[in-house]
C-alpha cells in the first residue's frame, strides 16, 4: 500500500477525512476533541462515534464542516443496527456514503477496520493495537495503550509528525443559552458569580460519593461559607441521588438544596457561570475543567486528572488504591471542605 507524507497530506482538503472515535462516555470525546477539532480546522471530517457522547453539543460550532454519524452498536449491552454481521455491512456502507478516502481510526477494534475496507477506504491512520494491519503512518505501541487517552493521543499526534492542536481544551457556549441559565438563576436568587456546583452522579457506583456526606458537607458550608450559592446537578439517572441528599437535609431541619437539572446544553451553559464545580469523576467535572470552572475531582477509580491547570484533586488516596472498590470512602468531608477552602479562598 502506498504510503503518505503524513506531515503534508493526510489533512488534504480535496476529500473528507472520516473520524472513528467509538467510545460512549462524553469524558471520552473531551479527551480526544483537541486532536479532533485540529483536524475540523484543517479539512471536511465525518465524525462516526455513539449518540451517547453527545457529539452534537460538543461540537456545535463545528457542525458546518464536520458531520456527524451515529455508530448503533453495543450501547450499554444492547445490540444496534450496526451489531452482527449485517451490522458490519450497515456500518460499512455508512462510512461509503461519506466520500471519504482516508480514515483515522482512534480505537484500537478490528471490527471499524473491516468495515473501512469493506467501505474501499485504504488510506487508514490509527493506533494500531494487536494484530490491526495495513495502516499508513505510524502506530502505537501495546505500551502506549496502557497510557489515558488524552497523553495517547498526543503521542499518537507526535509519532505522525503533526502539529500539536493550536487550541487546546475548548467546548462551545450558546450566549443565548447563557443568558437564559443566569435569568433562571438570578430569579431564584442565586448570584452566578458565587454558584458552586455539587455533581452528584457517577456511571458507576463505586464513582459516587455518599448523599449523606454532600448532604453534610452542604450543611456545614451554609455555617461556614455564607457567601456561596451552593447547587447540586445531575442528569435524569441521578434524581434517586438528589432526593436522598435532600431528604438527609430535612431530616436535620435543614432547607432543601437548590437543583439543576435538564439538558446537558443547560448545564454546560450553567456551569460556565459558576464560581466552582466539586463532585464525583465524571463528564461534568471534565466539563467544568474544560471551560476554565475551578474544579475539584473526587478521584476513586483511577488517578486524578491533571491535563487542564484547572482541575484540582485531594492528596487522600495512595496511588496503589485507586481502582478498589469503595476506595471513594476514604473522602471525608473534611477533607473535601480543606480543598474547598484553598481553592476557593472566603473573601476578606
Amino acid at each position: 500500500m502506498e504510503q503518505v507524507d503524513f506531515s503534508q497530506s493526510f489533512f488534504a482538503q480535496d476529500t473528507p477525512l472520516l473520524i472513528i472515535q467509538p467510545l460512549v462516555g462524553i469524558g471520552d470525546m473531551i479527551w480526544h476533541k483537541p486532536w479532533i477539532d485540529d483536524a475540523i480546522m484543517r479539512t471536511e471530517v465525518f465524525l462516526a462515534t455513539k449518540p451517547a457522547s453527545h457529539p452534537q453539543v460538543l461540537f456545535s460550532d463545528s457542525l458546518d464542516s464536520a458531520h456527524i454519524i451515529d455508530i448503533d452498536r453495543n450501547i450499554r449491552g444492547k445490540r444496534g443496527r450496526h451489531d452482527g454481521l449485517f451490522g458490519l455491512f450497515r456500518l460499512a456502507r455508512d462510512f461509503r456514503a461519506t466520500g471519504a478516502k482516508r480514515a483515522l481510526l482512534l480505537h484500537h477494534s478490528n471490527t471499524y477496520r473491516t468495515a473501512l475496507k469493506l467501505a474501499g477506504i485504504k488510506q487508514v491512520a490509527g493506533f494500531g493495537f494487536g494484530k490491526m494491519k495495513g495502516l499508513v503512518g505510524h502506530t502505537l505501541t501495546p505500551q502506549d495503550n496502557k497510557l489515558h487517552a488524552t497523553d495517547r493521543m498526543a503521542k499518537f499526534w507526535q509519532a505522525n509528525d503533526w502539529p500539536e492542536p493550536e487550541y487546546g481544551w475548548q467546548i462551545g457556549v450558546s450566549e443565548e443559552r447563557r443568558e437564559a441559565c443566569q435569568t433562571s438563576l438570578l430569579a431564584q436568587n442565586i448570584n452566578p458569580n458565587n454558584l458552586m456546583i455539587f455533581g452528584i452522579g457517577a456511571m458507576h457506583e463505586d464513582r459516587c460519593w455518599p448523599a449523606s456526606r454532600f448532604a453534610n458537607l452542604i450543611s456545614q458550608l451554609r455555617l461556614e461559607r455564607p457567601d456561596l450559592a451552593l447547587a447540586i446537578m445531575g442528569g435524569p439517572a441521578e434524581r434517586q441521588i438528589a432526593q436522598n441528599i435532600q431528604a438527609e437535609l430535612s431530616s436535620s431541619d435543614a432547607p432543601a438544596i437548590h437543583e439543576i437539572f435538564g439538558s446537558l446544553e443547560d448545564a454546560i451553559a450553567t456551569i460556565s457561570l459558576a464560581k466552582g464545580y466539586v463532585g464525583n469523576d465524571t463528564s461534568l467535572l471534565n466539563i467544568a475543567a474544560v471551560l476554565g470552572i475551578p474544579s475539584l475531582g473526587l478521584f476513586s477509580q483511577s488517578p486524578p486528572l491533571t491535563y487542564v491547570p484547572t482541575m484540582h484533586h485531594l492528596d487522600v488516596i495512595k496511588d496503589e488504591d485507586y481502582g478498589k472498590a469503595g476506595i471513594i470512602l476514604q473522602y471525608e468531608v473534611d477533607d473535601v471542605l480543606a480543598g474547598i477552602e484553598a481553592i476557593w479562598a472566603p473573601p476578606t
